[in-house]
């Protein structure tokens, strides 16, 4: 399982550099995927991260087409409901190396255009395709992914989770909720500034303090995703509490470019997490608040799990992770979380 490296989604461009330095301050690859013959247009600053080979480009193989297309289409056939965010009469433009060609009888209102290699068929109906691209590239490739955008974090988990999830994303009884588990002050704030040559030269330096950090919150993750008793997960959150915090700290501190301003970005992380696992962090409270584990660590669920049996079920793989760095400037000086249930529901019932 790579721990190290992570492909991008939704999009082919990044939508700031800032973001990509904060992300490889984490990892040291960052994949995305982009057509064969498209030229993404990128900054001096990620050409420079290319060609030191931290970005890679994805080109997709036929095997990743004829799996997306088929797979997505029986996803969309077997929906209980159709989400409001599937249903646009907007278009967007998609290229034509991402998509099954099988599926343009299925998708309804696809129109060619008469230039370049691209097509429209509804947007948010793209959007989810997009999702589910993602999604078997990642399968396939046994990484984790990640985003800049948290509207894309907190829906992806529709695909991902095979649409595990019914029109009451709230239902507090549900035997597990989809969560973020959300970590502060590892990835500092003010890094806009910091020149790419700096993050390369800390890439290549510093691996050490990186991927004991990676690896000790992949662990936690998965002990809390994996963990179905109260008093387990207690002791669990308190067999990680120093560890987890002296990762962070020695992590932060490697990075001796960067003045301190006490402010950072978050690091989001998507797991299931059980109702029984929540009495250890809520105290019989709402599993949708944000919680406090130790430190600078807190959990909070995003919707609840239509049937968690078949989440216990599932041979889960690291591509089943998805990462948000949130570098927004407002969240961030107002200490705050997104509201992703809000999000979430806004996807589901609009």
């Amino acid at each position: 399982m790579r721990q190290n490296e992570v492909l991008y989604f939704p999009s082919i461009e990044f939508q700031s550099e800032t973001w990509v330095k904060s992300s490889l301050l984490l990892w040291d690859v960052i994949y995305r995927i982009v057509p064969q013959d498209y030229k993404p247009n990128d900054c001096w600053e990620i050409r420079l991260a290319q060609e030191n080979n931290l970005i890679r480009n994805i080109t997709l193989e036929k095997k990743d087409i004829i799996q997306a297309g088929d797979e997505f289409r029986q996803f969309y056939d077997n929906l209980h409901f159709i989400p409001a965010g599937l249903e646009s009469e907007q278009t967007e433009l998609v290229h034509i190396d991402k998509i099954d060609s099988r599926l343009y009888p299925f998708l309804d209102g696809v129109i060619r255009k008469s230039f370049d290699k691209w097509v429209r068929f509804p947007k948010k109906l793209a959007r989810g395709y997009m999702f589910y691209l993602s999604k078997v590239v990642s399968d396939r490739r046994n990484i984790a992914r990640t985003t800049d955008n948290r509207d894309s974090w907190t829906v992806a988990p529709f695909v991902t989770e095979e649409a595990n999830f019914g029109e009451d994303i709230y239902d507090r009884n549900a035997e597990g909720f989809y969560s973020s588990l959300i970590i502060k002050d590892a990835i500092p704030h003010k890094i806009s500034d910091v020149p790419m040559q700096e993050i390369i030269r800390f890439v290549t330096h510093r691996q050490e303090q990186r991927e004991e950090f990676r690896k000790t919150i992949t662990e936690f993750a998965n002990d809390i995703s994996a963990c179905d008793s109260a008093d387990f997960a207690r002791q669990k959150i308190d067999d990680y509490r120093q560890n987890l915090e002296q990762a962070k700290k020695d992590f932060r501190k490697s990075m001796d470019f960067l003045n301190d301003d006490g402010r950072s970005s978050l690091i989001t992380m998507g797991i299931p997490v059980s109702l029984t696992a929540f009495g250890a962090f809520a105290a019989n409270g709402d599993p949708f608040n944000i919680y406090k584990l130790f430190g600078s660590v807190l959990v909070g669920a995003v919707a609840a799990y239509k049937d968690f049996t078949r989440v216990r079920t599932q041979k889960r793989k690291n591509s089943h992770l998805a990462y948000l760095i949130d570098i927004d400037e407002e969240l961030i000086n107002k200490n705050a979380y997104p509201d992703y249930p809000y999000l979430f529901d806004q996807f589901i019932n609009d």
